[in-house]
């Protein structure tokens, strides 16, 4: 790549950073009424080389089948065929259900659009497994409730409202939107339904003293709330290290009030039969996610699971086929949990949202992964307000990262970089998530991606640590180097 290449992304305010859409589990029967559920922070257990798939079956006058048998289905890697290991057919053997409205309400106050790719496909295969009866609204808030898409048994407007919800200013106002949501619903006439409404913030709304008004309207309205609780980042962090800030007292301050903000958000879904979804792990395989909630409030998922051949295989390269042995029958879409997903890289995501995850990150990630065509250069040392900044480049070659239909680039990565004394310590880290956009003729151009960055210390010898992920790929690159800063 060469060095004149078009810089494409280097932000450098501070915006918000949403990673999210979506959910999880209980049949309708228990959303009706059934008593509180704990808060769940599930764990996504990885073996090895374990593909799980989630689906329904429908014939083609578009009622689902929910009676077959292991033996009625084959699956298919590569044309090569894999015996099932694990079968369980859909919980609801009646398929009977009353009609119910479904809400999406997604926290659009800024900390949401960076990752809006993996959301879409894993609410669209949500979309094509939802019963017929079931009516889909798409909702954003900010300081007020902003509609989207009202509801909706026509599932494309439903998707298209998803993909092309955007972000507004203002500021969080979780319990007022959800009262004026519910408010709205009970204003419908017509026969009576179910509600669920799915809410996905960071929970950081500073009335949250409002929630036992909005759980006293929700519960006398027949809605069962979802809580997905999502952590938000800033886009770009660089600081010293945790020990050289705040105070201790007002950290704990802050700490308690954030707690208590994620209190109230969970006790909306455990009050009202429904259920509350945090952690990192719940946003880091939004298949998964979206096959348990839509397991729950319907039941009528198939799970099979097989062995694969190559348990790191890209998900978009492999090809997974399952045929149905029973005429007439098809699948709308799958739900898959693929075993592409390495330990190091889940605590790489997770040290992109959380600060103290940074101490948590692998040693040696540098002799470890290579997968993405990427240098990085360090430069003279320069002097700036006093103080010596480390500035460094990051070249990353288009070749290596998978072209779209048109030949260009779209795509996101996250970077953390560390910079630590002789001792070990760490004096200053990076964190940022990044946007990539390229056509296929800047790529005929030779124009490349160039990222860059300074980090701040004081004169001396450092280790200096770079990751780079794409995050829709998980495909990871990172360097280290011991670095002089010196004024000469």
């Amino acid at each position: 790549m060469n060095q004149n290449s078009t810089l494409f992304v280097m932000p450098s305010s501070f915006r918000w950073l949403f990673f999210c859409l979506f959910f999880f589990p209980c049949t309708l029967g228990h959303l009706m009424g059934q008593e509180a559920s704990q808060i769940q922070v599930p764990s996504i257990r990885v073996e090895v080389n374990l593909v799980t798939l989630r689906f329904t079956v429908k014939n083609h006058q578009g009622s689902l089948l929910n009676n077959l048998k292991k033996d009625d289905f084959r699956v298919f890697e590569d044309g090569v065929p894999h015996e099932i290991l694990f079968f369980n057919p859909p919980r609801n053997t009646t398929v009977g259900m009353g009609p119910l409205r479904l809400a999406f309400l997604l926290d659009i106050s800024g900390s949401t659009f960076e990752t809006r790719a993996q959301e879409i496909t894993a609410a669209t295969t949500f979309l094509e497994n939802v019963h017929d009866f079931t009516k889909v609204g798409v909702f954003g808030f900010t300081d007020k409730l902003i509609l989207f898409q009202d509801f909706t048994s026509i599932r494309s407007l439903a998707h298209k409202a998803l993909t092309e919800a955007h972000k507004h200013l203002g500021r969080t106002a979780i319990y007022g939107s959800l009262n004026t949501l519910i408010s709205q619903i009970n204003s419908r006439s017509g026969e009576a339904v179910g509600n669920v409404i799915i809410v996905i913030s960071d929970g950081m709304d500073d009335a949250y003293k409002r929630s036992a008004q909005t759980l006293a309207l929700a519960r006398t309205s027949n809605v069962v709330i979802y809580t997905i609780l999502v952590p938000s980042a800033a886009q770009l962090y660089i600081a010293p290290s945790p020990a050289l800030r705040q105070s201790a007292a007002s950290s704990a301050s802050a700490k308690d009030d954030r707690e208590a903000q994620e209190e109230a958000f969970a006790n909306l879904s455990i009050r009202t039969g429904g259920k509350h979804f945090s952690g990192f792990e719940a946003i880091l395989d939004f298949d998964e996610v979206m096959a348990q909630i839509n397991d729950d409030i319907f039941g009528n998922l198939y799970s099979i699971g097989y062995y694969t051949d190559d348990p790191y295989r890209d998900k978009r390269e492999r090809n997974i086929r399952v045929q149905i042995q029973y005429p007439d029958a098809f699948i709308p879409a799958r739900f898959e949990n693929l075993p592409e997903r390495l330990t190091a890289k889940k605590k790489f995501i997770a040290a992109l949202f959380d600060n103290e995850a940074i101490a948590r990150l692998p040693e040696n990630l540098h002799s470890t992964f290579h997968e993405i065509g990427a240098e990085m250069d360090l430069l003279t040392p320069k002097r700036q307000g006093g103080q010596l900044g480390l500035p460094f480049r990051i070249k990353i070659s288009p070749y290596s990262l998978r072209a779209t239909d048109k030949g260009g680039i779209r795509t996101q990565f996250g970077i953390i970089g560390l910079l630590l004394d002789q001792e070990g310590n760490e004096v200053v880290r990076l964190r940022e998530i990044f946007r990539v956009r390229l056509d296929a003729k800047q790529i005929r151009e030779g124009r490349g991606i160039i990222y860059t960055n300074k980090l701040f210390a004081p004169p001396g010898i450092y280790a200096f640590k770079v990751a780079l992920l794409e995050i829709s790929t998980w495909k990871m690159t990172a360097f280290e180097n011991v670095v002089r800063i010196t004024d000469r």
